[in-house]
């Protein structure tokens, strides 16, 4: 699928030629690993994207995606109206904030129940006790182990 830049600045659809200033090739296979790759979506489509022509271009169209911000309200008002886009993207984001409180809270309280009832996990300030008493029982041994040599110097 080719596109051209009309002196709108608008992208038009063309047939292909062969005197493109700008080649940008997705193959099918990098399409189909941008969702189980490691990154943002953003860093992942930049991977898969083989660019060739005029570097300024490549570089001014890059500047501008990563602008880019689609105005999904102003989409859906084109085809329910304004004030049903308005509220369905005001409770998408209620839902969507709801969403995020729900799964943080669901951490944490399952955090809590492993550390706290269940006993597998220790918590912070659990593991700060054990670690104090270990470094004291380490300091204890230690000396123990020069008293020892100093007994056996003794003896000697």
């Amino acid at each position: 699928m080719c596109f051209e830049v009309t002196p709108a600045g608008l992208l038009a659809v063309s047939e292909a030629s062969n005197t493109s200033s700008l080649i940008l090739e997705i193959s099918a296979k990098a399409l189909s690993e941008l969702a189980g790759s490691a990154g943002t979506l953003r860093e992942q489509a930049f991977k898969a994207v083989k660019i060739t022509g005029d570097a300024d271009l490549a570089q001014l169209l890059g500047r501008l995606a990563g602008q880019v911000r689609w105005e999904y309200e102003e989409d859906l008002a084109r085809l329910v109206g304004d004030a049903p886009a308005n509220f369905a993207v005001r409770q998408g984001k209620k839902f969507a904030s709801a969403s995020k409180s729900a799964a943080s809270d669901l951490l944490s309280n399952i955090v809590e129940y492993v550390s706290e009832e269940r006993k597998v996990l220790l918590n912070k300030r659990d593991f700060i006790v054990r670690k104090n008493e270990l470094n004291e029982l380490r300091d204890a041994v230690d000396r123990i182990e020069k008293r020892i040599q100093i007994l056996v110097q003794k003896v000697q």
